[in-house]
Formats: C-alpha cells, sequence, structure tokens
C-alpha cells in the first residue's frame, strides 16, 4: 500500500509538473489578436538618430590589431575606440522597460548570413520582442519598437495589419569558426544602417554592411554596402 501511495504521489508531482513546463512553453509563443491593436497609449520615447553615432564617422573597413603580450584583447590604442561603440550601446540597453504590442502575425527578416554562419543562436531569443525598451518614432506606415534581451531587434508593426516585420540589428556574442562575430547599427529617418565585426586572437575587423531602406508605403529594401 505505502508504495502504491508513493507511486500516485510521483505521478501526480510529475503531471504537474508536466502541465507547468507545457504552460510556460506557450507563455512564450507571440498573442494572436482577431482585432486591431491600439497603441496610442505607447508613447514615443526615443528619438532619431538611434544607435551609436560614433559608427558613422569611422572610415571602413576598421582594423584593430591584437596585443601579441595580452592573448584576445585588443593593443591599448585601438582598445579605447572599440570600447567605446559596446559602451555606446551598453547605455542604450538599460532603458526602462515599456509596453509593446505582440503582433497577430510575426516575420523575421534575415539580413545576411551572420546568424545563419554562427554556432550558438538562440532561435527563441532571435524572434522575441520581450523586453522592449524603445519606441521610435514611425518609419512610412510602421510604429517601430526595440527591444533588447539576448539580442537587438526591431520590430517594425503595421497597425491596421496586426502584422509585425522583424530585424536583428544587433548581437555581441554570436560564436564562429574561432572568431566572435558581432553587429551594431544606426537608425537615421526611414533607413537603418547596420555594421558587423569579426574578431579573432590577433585582432577584430569592422565593416559597415548594409543599408535598410523603409519606403512610406511599408516596402522594405535591403542594398549590401561593398567597399
Amino acid at each position: 500500500m505505502t508504495k502504491l501511495i508513493i507511486g500516485i504521489a510521483l505521478g501526480l508531482l510529475l503531471g504537474t509538473m508536466l502541465y507547468f513546463a507545457c504552460t510556460l512553453s506557450y507563455s512564450l509563443e507571440p498573442i494572436s489578436f482577431d482585432t486591431k491593436i491600439d497603441t496610442n497609449h505607447i508613447a514615443i520615447n526615443a528619438t532619431l538618430p538611434f544607435g551609436c553615432a560614433e559608427l558613422t564617422t569611422m572610415k571602413y573597413p576598421m582594423e584593430w590589431e591584437g596585443d601579441p603580450k595580452n592573448y584576445g584583447h585588443l593593443q591599448k590604442r585601438h582598445d579605447v575606440q572599440f570600447k567605446n561603440i559596446a559602451m555606446c550601446f551598453n547605455a542604450l540597453h538599460v532603458g526602462p522597460l515599456i509596453t509593446a504590442p505582440l503582433p497577430q502575425k510575426l516575420e523575421l527578416i534575415e539580413i545576411g548570413d551572420l546568424f545563419k554562419n554562427a554556432n550558438n543562436v538562440d532561435t527563441a531569443m532571435q524572434k522575441s520582442i520581450a523586453h522592449c525598451r524603445y519606441r521610435l518614432p514611425n518609419m512610412g506606415i510602421y510604429e517601430c519598437y526595440y527591444a533588447y534581451q539576448h539580442y537587438g531587434n526591431l520590430m517594425l508593426f503595421d497597425p491596421k495589419t496586426n502584422v509585425g516585420k522583424l530585424l536583428n540589428i544587433f548581437a555581441n556574442d554570436l560564436g564562429g569558426d574561432g572568431s566572435t562575430m558581432l553587429r551594431y547599427f544606426n537608425i537615421a529617418q526611414n533607413e537603418i544602417y547596420m555594421y558587423e565585426a569579426y574578431c579573432y586572437d590577433d585582432g577584430c575587423r569592422l565593416d559597415e554592411k548594409y543599408k535598410i531602406i523603409v519606403d512610406a508605403d511599408g516596402t522594405i529594401s535591403t542594398q549590401a554596402l561593398k567597399k
């Protein structure tokens, strides 16, 4: 009898754990709405340009040499400039959380091969709009929301259709073959400039890679910037 009671108790415990596991897993999925979302109460709390303005002052490609006496670090005369970019985004990402709409449909627009080439991508965070921190001025038909949790994601949200388009515009810890890959950005009006860096033990290289244009009618186009 004692073994039977213990068995029943363990069964109930396991069932409860599975229930909560399923509940938590389900709660990560975007909520669907059948009616239009009212976003008038969500105030714009950021201005353009938005991102790191220092990126616009550099001559690309930028290269920083590694320090042969300090394995895995840049030489000090280069280290400051590279750290300034990191500090710029660190300050941006400590903004308070705000409410953001959860669209009926969220489409990930992949830009380039950076995330495809990484071996440590968190696919859930890549498609997440949780931890939204800024509502930016509108771009054409879209309301713009920037969320940062593991990656920096920009959602272009159409309130008339309840559809969002998601762009991964920031990452600082993507792992490649013997390298760390990073993505930075700066947004000006209806243009999003994206920069990518590859860091190895002997140094880092940063390039201006893409310009994304958001037209007034909602058309989104990507231009590769070749140097």
